[in-house]
């Protein structure tokens, strides 16, 4: 049984391709990240009630920018990994290589954020409960649902 070596790589990448494809997306991509974990950040600091949130946002939103990229380019790579060496990730089981990278980053940032972020801010150690919240917040907000997103409904 001869096997089929042809890679094909639309239906699976859509952030990591189109910023490979189009490198002006950085110019996009990176603002509108930090727009967004600035947004969620005030917006949990204001639903939680947590008071200071100037020091909370100067302490924090850089980390939070950071670990929530290196979460997504984590994600892109295993993606990229199964596609390359195990050839997954064929048309009609895209959803089988961009959930696990999903889930993998969304991990990845509730992991980095609990032990590194919001372990302490300013002088003040944060206790477990207020850290498993916003880092809980930060997982399932800021993952990277684009990787959901078919190639395919570009073109």
């Amino acid at each position: 049984m001869k096997k089929n070596r042809d890679v094909t790589l639309y239906n699976v990448l859509f952030p990591l391709w189109m910023i490979l494809l189009f490198p002006q997306m950085w110019l996009i991509v990176l603002p509108g990240n930090f727009l967004v974990d600035s947004l969620v950040l005030l917006i949990s600091l204001a639903v939680l009630g947590i008071p200071a949130k100037k020091q909370w946002y100067k302490h924090c939103i850089l980390k939070i920018f950071g670990f929530g990229l290196l979460a997504d380019a984590i994600g892109a790579g295993y993606m990229l990994l199964m596609l390359l060496v195990f050839e997954a990730g064929s048309s009609g089981s895209e959803l089988l290589l961009s959930l696990p990278a999903l889930v993998i980053s969304g991990v990845l940032i509730f992991v980095l954020n609990y032990f590194f972020t919001f372990g302490i801010v300013g002088t003040r150690i944060l206790d477990k409960s207020l850290r498993l919240k916003m880092s809980l917040i930060f997982a399932v907000v800021t993952a990277p649902y684009t990787f959901l997103i078919p190639a395919s409904w570009l073109y």
